[in-house]
């Protein structure tokens, strides 16, 4: 190659002026090219829609006139911008559950870091240091926290990445990791059929709005949240209607599109509900002396807690009894969807990951039936 190509391939491109061209809806760049034959050719380039333009400048326009970037420190982006929209799109529980999370696990530690300069090594370190000696005794966080730690900062960046604060792909908890070794979690209970009938037995002459609570969180299967947002308008004799949650003093929707449904009652449940609407006024299903939904954690210590330590049965709260019940009916039914459209929820992974799980009974005989099979005599064989 001569000492003249070498240089002219090494030449900066030649500047150009060209022109925007606007049409109707478009934006348009028009410039002059050579192409590979050498001749120069004007070229057009779509660079954007009208209405992505103003939609954008619409929207920024209705944000007032702060700007947000990415320079922001996450404290600031979170309790400014993020827990503010999550109080609208989600529900109390849920943002309550975010704003524990954000100042016991993550604020301590990445409170000053700007929102774009948080690195995935950073969130590992972060998470490791919890796995090790973050809980509160001191002897670190399980699987279970250490995942909803790690979840809810990634829904600070997917909101920041949605709302065009910082760019796509840069969500540096996703690969995130905890580099230390967890204990492994420890089962969840789950209250037996048996049980729940002998708390029924105990609870319903001391105080039958306790076993109404015990039964509803069992055979209805509904959060303590539902049933606290229960009104006595919506049973019909057959079916509940959940349509709202009621956690502490705040009245709301259902955790999911998906929790908004009609659930069966049965007996024992239909017949204690029955017994209860004859005594009770309108209104809220469970209430309290002022017509205020009945505080459910105020009924375990006062009411069942100790009925339940008298009489010899360990009292684990009410979602022993939606995951007894989940397990019950898939047991029963044989079918998984059954369990999750009965507790409200979107998806069966839900319901088989964290409610369900085999049955003693059930295992004992298919053994059983398996054991037959192999200890059947062999046919003899025909000779042809």
């Amino acid at each position: 190659m001569d000492i003249h190509t070498l240089i002219n391939r090494n030449r900066l491109p030649r500047k150009q002026k060209g022109e925007i061209i606007e049409t109707r809806t478009t934006f348009f760049a028009r410039y002059y090219h050579t192409a590979e034959d050498g001749t120069r050719k004007q070229k057009a380039v779509k660079l954007c829609e009208k209405s992505d333009l103003y939609l954008m400048e619409s929207v920024n326009a209705g944000q007032g006139s702060e700007i947000i970037t990415g320079q922001e420190s996450l404290s600031d982006f979170i309790e400014k911008h993020y827990f503010p929209w999550c109080e609208v799109n989600k529900s109390a529980p849920t943002v309550n559950g975010y704003k524990q999370i954000w100042n016991c696990y993550l604020k301590p530690h990445l409170s000053s870091v700007a929102l774009v300069n948080l690195t995935t090594a950073q969130v590992t370190a972060v998470l490791t240091h919890l796995a090790k000696n973050g809980g509160r005794k001191k002897t670190g966080l399980g699987r279970y926290a250490l995942s909803h730690v790690k979840f809810v900062l990634s829904g600070v960046y997917e909101y920041a990445i949605a709302t065009g604060v910082i760019p796509m792909n840069t969500n540096p908890a996703l690969g995130a990791k905890w580099l230390h070794k967890v204990p492994r979690p420890a089962k969840q209970t789950e209250y037996a059929l048996d049980e729940v009938l002998s708390m029924l037995r105990i609870l319903e002459p001391l105080d039958i709005r306790a076993a109404v609570a015990v039964g509803l969180a069992y055979f209805a299967s509904l959060r303590p949240a539902e049933i606290r947002g229960l009104q006595w308008a919506e049973w019909d004799g057959e079916k509940l209607h959940v349509k709202r949650t009621v956690w502490r003093n705040l009245v709301g929707e259902t955790k999911t599109e998906s929790s908004v449904r009609d659930v069966t009652v049965i007996e024992p449940l239909r017949g204690l509900l029955e017994r209860f609407r004859a005594q009770s006024a309108d209104g809220f299903m469970l209430q309290s002396s002022s017509g205020k939904p009945l505080s459910l954690d105020s009924l375990n210590v006062r009411v069942i807690a100790p009925a339940m330590k008298t009489a010899g049965i360990e009292w684990r709260g009410y979602y022993p009894g939606r995951r007894g019940f989940s397990s019950l009916m898939t047991d029963t039914s044989g079918n998984i969807l059954n369990a999750t459209g009965h507790l409200g929820h979107a998806n069966p992974a839900t319901t088989l990951g964290h409610y369900t799980k085999p049955q003693r009974k059930s295992i004992d005989a298919a053994l059983e039936a398996i054991e037959q099979l192999a200890m059947k005599p062999a046919e003899p064989e025909v000779i042809q």
